[in-house]
């Protein structure tokens, strides 16, 4: 049995001019088998690290963007999963920016993450909510349109 580990992941809900959102398809091994599904650039705070500068952090690793966020927009259980023998419970906070269409580019920093790293495209919110594709959190496409009424990203 792997142990616990409690994970805080920040996020960046990423818009263009439309309001369409740009997600990132991983491809990861869960059990031994292609475990693959689209979320939002982000990942996990790390030590002394805010909220705030870990989806800044994130979204310049992940896309190359240095884009004003505002926030956050929305804090999220993400559920369990298994990860490398270990078993996470993470926690995600949601930030919200926008770019222009043609500015995002999939980079990656680590080995494993470029690896993990399929894909980045614009999702149209109603794309999101007819899509069959694994998506997370899965009530994504509600929760961008919710963020996108209230509060306008910068």
């Amino acid at each position: 049995m792997s142990r616990l580990r409690l994970r805080r992941s920040a996020r960046v809900l990423l818009f263009d001019e439309r309001g369409d959102l740009y997600l990132i398809r991983l491809k990861a091994l869960l059990n031994g088998q292609p475990f693959v599904f689209w979320v939002t650039p982000g990942g996990e705070v790390e030590p002394g690290e805010d909220d705030h500068t870990a989806a800044e952090r994130e979204l310049f690793e992940e896309v190359g963007l240095h884009s004003k966020l505002t926030g956050p927009v929305l804090e999220n259980t993400g559920g369990t999963y298994t990860h490398l023998g270990e078993t996470v419970r993470n926690y995600d906070v949601y930030f919200a920016a926008r770019c222009k269409r043609t500015e995002p580019r999939l980079t990656g920093t680590t080995p494993e993450e470029i690896e993990l790293m399929q894909e980045g495209r614009w999702w149209s919110l109603q794309e999101l909510q007819q899509s069959v594709e694994r998506v997370f959190p899965e009530s994504l496409a509600e929760l961008a349109s919710q963020v996108l009424s209230e509060r306008k990203p910068a």
